[in-house]
């Protein structure tokens, strides 16, 4: 759990730095296409530990890409076939691990595109490293690439979203590169929808992650981002509209949160009809006061917010563990964030939830005074261990995946400082690898 002030007052700082300086379908030949495509992507070195070398031409993940819209057209001209196997493990299963990315304005455009894209006619953008660096994950969230957490967000109307032809070197980023990004390296799409999307925004945007997204991924589906965070517009916009509908509970904020996840959960469903076991549908509260899930257990009995009875899959919380040095990170940073999830647990469970974390990791900016101390911490040798560690104990407290980690690269809290660190430089991505080669 990042605090406001946190996230807002480095968010400023970067912000102030920078003014300063396609796959989907159904049917057993779509499925067998796409197969085939994400083989030939494999042999090109799209996963796993690749160079990037090899990935640079992108010939194989344009033919992976066309393959699976080959697929797709067949598969749907063949009528319905069997259910696919998913690639990733499912929700709650196991603790497994995903990430979050950065607001590209934030970090830079190298960090995720390949230099000199022209965007109205490419069929791979992305950094090569990039692709590369995301093999250990198993889930990717879009929240920060969506703005959700601003007020007047261009991605919250569907006639002024950003389009994948266009100049993407800043954020947000079309969806349908999200959904890109997800078949190419095989990732379960996690899609946060902005506070003032309409209903038939949330239609159309489930219709379009249903017909590209790889049917093998899943989709996590969350409403906005941090409802119990007073620094994001999102906040006191749940709250109005709560008073305005006159909906039940101690923090009417907290109720149309529940209220506006149902309608969300409601149209996927419709979207995704025959195929809505392909949706993961999240709650979020809040890692250091369980007190806001039973606001969200209550709410979800009301007939009013909840007429049809709709049912979330998992509750989410975001687990940071903090520290002004390695000692402290260990000592208290640690076990206090494995009592939050202990915490959660004891609620989510009167729902039969499991609990999964929407971000994580470490967070040493606040203690610490700005980014040059934080970004010092994140590069120390001692990393490596601590954030063993730190999966081990979120394991042990009931933290089931995926924890999706804040964030895969940047400064204070990135598994990497940027995209370009080697492995050797980055100990919190090695601990990572440390901790997947001994529970995967």
């Amino acid at each position: 759990m990042l605090h406001a002030s946190t996230k807002i007052g480095f968010v400023q700082a970067l912000l102030s730095c920078a003014l300063a300086a396609a796959c989907g379908g159904g049917g057993a030949h779509g499925t067998d296409a796409f197969d085939a495509g994400s083989d030939a992507a494999a042999d090109g070195g799209i996963q796993g530990t690749v160079d990037a070398s090899d990935a640079q031409s992108g010939g194989a993940m344009d033919a992976a890409t066309d393959a699976g819209d080959a697929g797709r057209d067949a598969g749907r001209d063949a009528g319905p076939a069997a259910p696919v196997a998913f690639i990733n493990p499912a929700p709650g299963s196991k603790l497994f691990l995903g990430a979050n990315f950065w607001n590209i304005d934030w970090e830079g455009p190298e960090n995720y595109f390949a230099s000199s894209v022209d965007w109205a006619t490419t069929q791979n953008p992305w950094n090569p490293q990039f692709l590369s660096d995301l093999a250990p994950y198993h889930a990717l969230r879009f929240m920060d690439w969506n703005l959700t957490n601003e007020e007047d967000n261009p991605q919250a109307n569907w006639s002024t979203r950003k389009q994948p032809n266009t100049d993407q070197s800043t954020s947000p980023v079309a969806f349908e590169w999200q959904i890109d990004l997800c078949n190419r390296t095989h990732k379960d799409y996690w899609i946060n929808i902005p506070h003032t999307a309409s209903t038939e925004y949330m239609t159309k945007l489930a219709t379009l992650i249903h017909e590209k997204l790889d049917p093998r991924l899943r989709v996590y589906v969350e409403w906005s981002n941090e409802l119990w965070n007073g620094g994001f517009p999102q906040r006191e916009y749940s709250k109005s509209k709560g008073e305005e509908l006159k909906l039940v509970g101690d923090d009417k904020g907290f109720a149309y949160q529940m209220y506006a996840s149902v309608r969300t959960f409601e149209a996927f469903d419709a979207a995704f009809g025959k195929d809505k076991s392909r949706l993961v549908r999240v709650i979020s509260g809040q890692a250091a006061n369980w007190g806001v899930c039973e606001h969200h257990l209550d709410a979800l009995k009301n007939a009013v917010i909840n007429p049809n009875g709709v049912k979330a899959d998992v509750y989410a919380v975001a687990p940071y563990f903090t520290g002004a040095n390695l000692d402290e990170l260990n000592k208290t940073g640690i076990p206090e964030a494995a009592s939050w999830i202990t915490d959660t647990y004891r609620c989510a469970k009167l729902a039969d939830l499991k609990v999964i974390a929407y971000e994580g990791g470490q967070d040493s900016y606040v203690p610490t005074g700005g980014a040059k101390p934080c970004a010092n911490i994140q590069q120390l040798a001692g990393m490596r261990e601590t954030y063993v560690a730190f999966l081990n104990a979120m394991q042990k407290a009931e933290l089931t995946g995926p924890l999706m980690q804040y964030t895969h690269s940047g400064y204070c809290w990135g598994m990497k400082q940027s995209t370009s660190d080697s492995t050797a430089a980055s100990p919190k991505y090695q601990g990572m690898l440390d901790w997947i080669s001994a529970h995967e």
